[in-house]
């Protein structure tokens, strides 16, 4: 399957889900990665900040228990800064505003270094049983994961399962070692 249909059809998809579908489906995802064992040797770990106009999946769930029951484990996101993502440290008290693309950013930025990162979480629009992905098409996540430590952890977080065909990959695309969906993880990287 070429990017341009997985991403059109599930956006279509996404855009079909009601609000409350999404808070349970993302709840769902948030307790079957906590009752998993992929963040427990974390120390840092990089979530992105949810886009609500884009009906994608509400990482706050995620970032509340981080920060409500392991706040020894810090959290960081990404802030877009001449076409390329920098990362900060975000806190409970951590302030946001929406960017060109109205993608909430961290007013505060403690920056810091990508190879620090242990595990990363990704938004997608869809991806495959061979840990290929796909999201708006940017390319954003790429470069980040190419400059990462190389035994990052990459978790896709899914509102749907994998796709039946395979999805056609460039030669830059960095694959999921995990994917969580509502009711199931997926070990990709076999």
């Amino acid at each position: 399957m070429n990017k341009a249909t997985a991403r059109k059809v599930n956006i279509e998809k996404r855009n079909q889900l009601s609000y409350e579908e999404i808070q349970v489906k993302s709840s769902l995802i948030a307790e079957t990665f906590i009752a998993s064992d992929l963040w427990k040797n974390c120390k840092l770990i990089h979530i992105f900040i949810t886009i609500p106009s884009k009906a994608e999946i509400d990482t706050s769930f995620l970032i509340d228990f981080f920060f409500k029951k392991h706040p020894e484990i810090k959290i960081c996101t990404s802030i877009v800064v001449e076409n390329d993502l920098v990362h900060t440290h975000i806190t409970e008290v951590t302030t946001y505003l929406p960017n060109g693309w109205n993608i909430p950013e961290p007013v505060e930025r403690n920056v810091l270094n990508e190879n620090e990162i242990d595990l990363v979480l990704l938004p997608l629009l869809a991806f495959d049983v061979k840990g290929n992905r796909v999201g708006y098409g940017k390319g954003f996540y790429d470069r980040f994961l190419q400059k990462c430590k190389p035994d990052i952890i990459k978790v896709g977080l899914s509102l749907f399962e994998p796709t039946e065909e395979l999805i056609e990959t460039n030669v830059w695309d960095v694959p999921l070692d995990w994917s969580v969906s509502p009711n199931k993880i997926y070990n990709l990287s076999y």
